[in-house]
């Protein structure tokens, strides 16, 4: 898979550039770099980009707006590259539709394990699950809506795609697996995580991720339909589903 995707550095510090470069073609990758937004959108339209590792801090336009002004036009998958103590910059970040964040300092192969993952959760036709007979499972459906598990997407009752981003896909696909039984905040971050950890079970990444998934599903956690907040405990996916 490797040797296909093409990976768009962006950042303006060219050492850091360099050091992701010799990480990411050491993984098999291709690169292209840019330092900055205007260099970044040009790179867009005359390359197939697979991912974008995005880094927050940049001249000019930063790496949240930059965020703001890609998502209506791509949904090219983005990690984002942040510091240690942004942690509120990492919330609106996913809430502006990146993908996954990694903080610097970083190892080369953390990096290139997010984002494996991250292509991952994008790629089409990739078996995720079985059965209780068996059976490969395809989608899982509840009340009109299917969480196509090979295609990664999420279809509503009128059949029209509805957006999400890896993240929202993982936690969905896990309470949708787990349907009737709470799970806790820690099983949710663990499904969301690769490699090391970074997030805590008091991170408010989760919360946001939750409030968007329910955003889409249309659900209101004072009466929902689908998502409920179990006290102290976790979170408990409470439509009944199938899978197929």
């Amino acid at each position: 898979m490797n040797g296909d995707d093409l990976i768009l550095i962006v950042d303006d510090d060219e050492d850091m550039r360099d050091t992701i470069r010799a990480s990411l073609e050491m993984a098999g990758y291709k690169t292209i770099e840019a330092g900055d937004s205007t260099s970044m959108f040009k790179l867009i339209e005359t390359n197939d980009v697979s991912l974008i590792l995005l880094d927050l801090v940049l001249p000019g336009s930063d790496g949240l707006q930059i965020m703001r002004d890609l998502r209506p036009v791509s949904d090219i998958p983005v990690v984002m590259l942040t510091g240690k103590g942004d942690i509120i910059d990492k919330i609106v970040g996913l809430e502006v539709g990146a993908d996954d964040y990694i903080t610097k300092p970083f190892h080369g192969r953390e990096l290139t394990a997010r984002i494996k993952s991250v292509l991952r959760r994008k790629q089409p036709n990739v078996p995720e699950g079985t059965s209780s007979d068996g059976d490969e499972v395809r989608a899982i459906t509840f009340n009109g809506w299917e969480l196509n598990l090979f295609s990664h997407t999420l279809t509503d009752p009128q059949g029209e795609d509805v957006k999400i981003t890896g993240h929202e896909f993982a936690i969905l696909k896990a309470l949708t697996e787990s349907a009737g039984r709470v799970l806790s905040r820690d099983q949710l971050l663990d499904r969301m995580s690769v490699g090391e950890r970074e997030w805590s079970p008091f991170d408010r990444s989760l919360d946001v991720m939750i409030a968007k998934v329910r955003k889409k599903l249309g659900d209101v956690p004072k009466d929902p339909k689908f998502i409920r907040t179990v006290r102290q405990s976790g979170y408990m996916f409470i439509a009944d589903v199938a899978k197929q």
